[in-house]
Parts: structure tokens; C-alpha cells; sequence
């Protein structure tokens, strides 16, 4: 028997065990939709059966239809969609500036403590956001706590807010839920904008980012990005701050206000260092205005093949 018509035969007998299967309930009816996503593989299957006509070869035309029904019902098993719907998208996320929060105190008056409702200006502020890939800019005044402005392709992409006070300090995770499947290019857009009354800490999470951030307008204690490969332009707070910066391939370029001194460690894999301003000691360099600055930063750079310069602007 030919292998090509075993291999017919064996897709309609994959067919058939997948009805059987959708009506004993045993695998959901939705397997089919991801199965006509991979309709193109009907064409292939029918061209590379008409290339190889009577040769020994004739069999891939039936065998490429039949893994691609085998890996639609492989992938609607393990719950992955193949497709999804694009809906280009806007959402824009904001927190009040003016927090209320609930005290437990004791009164003299009362044998049990009283819950009081006290309200108050925000003076700080620790804002993480986690994604997969995007470009992120991170820039502008707003007179609220933040406010930030997602542009997204697919549903999945959607960004969340969590918020808490903890200690009187506002926490805002700002995220969108996990995604099932790898999208080549999400074209994800977030941009971020601060009170430049209030103090914050920034964490940022991501898996590829394009970064744009000014932050030389709003007091930013500390700034901590992880993240895969990265283009990263940054320019840095007029206070003492901290920064980390933990990432793959890299092109990074820090501007640093001249009232601030810099001491900066790097370990890094391949890479091209432009530091004109600073004085080398082993793997940290030190600004030439270390000593005499009004401001100090820390900044630590872990990554791997990169460009990285940093300069001072006025």
C-alpha cells in the first residue's frame, strides 16, 4: 500500500475522532476554529501533491494536511489561540493625586477603636509596570499621581491597574494579563506621565522595550528597569537617585543634568563605552564632578553586547 494513501487515510480517520470526540464532550467544539485558521496548508498540501504526481514524494502532500489538523488540535487542547482579533485600542489609566484611606484609632470616649476615613496629598509613590514589549515614553506633567496613555493592538494587551497605600505611600502595578502565545510585533505604546510634586520609585518589567524617558522635571528616588534586548534613552532626575539597569542587547544613551555627580558600575558582555566625563576606576566610573555636585546618583548597568553613552547636558 502506497504511503500516501495511508496517510488520506489517516486524516480521515484524525477527522473522524475529533467529531466523535466533540460529541462525547470530550474535546470543546472551539478546535475547529483554529483548525480552518490553517486552511492556507489545503493549498500547500494540494500544490506540493501535484508537484510530485507519480514520484515517491506524492506522500508530504497529505502528510502537511494532516499535521497541520494534528497541531490545530494540539494547540486548542493546550488552550492557544492561533489568532487574535486586532482591535487598536486606546486606554488611559489615571489615580487621584488626593488619597483616602482608613485609620483604626482609640478615643478616650469609645471602649472599641474607632475606623476614621483620613485624607491626604500623595508625597510618594512607587509605579511598576510589567509588559512584554512595548514602547514606553515617560514624560509630561499631570496634576494627578499618574496618568498613563496605552495605545495596544490585541485584546491580550490591555493594561490593569492594582493600587494600594501602604504606609501612606501610593503602590500602582500597572499590567496586563499573561499572554498565551508570542506576537511578533505588538506595537504596544504606553506613555507615562508624573506629578512632579510627588516622589517616586519606577519599576519596569518587560521582555523587549523601546525607552524614552525625561525624567529631569519630577523627583525620582529610584529607577529600576529589567528587560531583554533595549533601546534605551534616558535622561535623569535633578536629585539623588538610584538607578538599575538589567538587560540584554542594548543601545543606551543617559543624560545626566550637570548639578548631578554620577558614579556608575558596568558589567557588561561586548560593548562600546562613549563616558568622556568620567575617570575609570576598575569597571566604575566616576564623574569629573563627583565631589563638588549638589546631587548624587548611583547608577548600575548589567548588559549583555551593547553601545552605552552617557553625557552631561546643561
Amino acid at each position: 500500500m502506497k504511503a500516501g494513501t495511508i496517510i488520506k487515510g489517516l486524516t480521515f480517520l484524525l477527522i473522524g475522532l475529533i467529531l466523535l470526540a466533540n460529541t462525547l464532550n470530550l474535546l470543546d467544539w472551539s478546535v475547529w476554529s483554529n483548525i480552518f485558521k490553517l486552511w492556507p496548508l489545503l493549498l500547500i498540501s494540494w500544490g506540493v501533491s501535484l508537484i510530485f504526481r507519480g514520484r515517491s514524494l506524492y506522500f508530504l502532500g497529505p502528510l502537511i494536511l494532516l499535521l497541520g489538523i494534528g497541531f490545530g488540535v494540539a494547540s486548542s487542547y493546550m488552550g492557544i489561540e492561533l489568532e487574535e482579533k486586532m482591535v487598536n485600542e486606546t486606554k488611559i489609566l489615571s489615580r487621584e493625586a488626593i488619597i483616602e484611606i482608613e485609620e483604626v484609632v482609640e478615643t478616650e470616649t469609645s471602649e472599641a477603636p474607632t475606623t476614621i476615613k483620613k485624607i491626604f496629598m500623595a508625597e510618594k509613590a512607587n509605579i511598576e509596570l510589567k509588559f512584554d514589549a512595548a514602547t514606553l515614553e515617560i514624560g509630561g506633567t499631570t496634576p494627578q499621581l499618574y496618568e498613563c496613555r496605552a495605545e495596544y493592538r490585541y485584546k491580550s494587551f490591555e493594561p490593569l491597574e492594582t493600587f494600594s497605600v501602604v504606609n501612606r505611600e501610593a503602590r500602582v502595578l500597572l499590567a496586563h494579563l499573561p499572554t498565551q502565545r508570542s506576537y511578533s510585533t505588538p506595537r504596544n505604546k504606553w506613555q507615562l506621565k508624573l506629578n512632579n510634586q510627588i516622589k517616586y520609585d519606577l519599576n519596569i518589567v518587560t521582555g523587549a522595550i523601546n525607552l524614552e524617558s525625561d525624567l529631569s522635571a519630577f523627583q525620582v528616588n529610584n529607577f529600576h528597569l529589567k528587560s531583554g534586548a533595549s533601546n534605551i534613552k534616558l535622561t535623569l532626575p535633578k536629585n539623588n537617585s538610584k538607578l538599575i539597569i538589567d538587560t540584554g542587547a542594548a543601545n543606551m544613551e543617559i543624560l545626566i543634568p550637570k548639578q548631578v555627580g554620577a558614579r556608575i558600575n558596568i558589567d557588561s558582555g561586548i560593548s562600546v563605552k562613549n563616558l568622556d566625563d568620567f575617570n575609570k576606576q576598575n569597571n566604575t566610573y566616576i564623574s569629573k564632578n563627583y565631589d563638588q555636585s549638589e546631587f548624587k546618583t548611583e547608577i548600575d548597568i548589567k548588559c549583555g553586547v551593547s553601545h552605552i553613552q552617557v553625557k552631561y547636558f546643561d
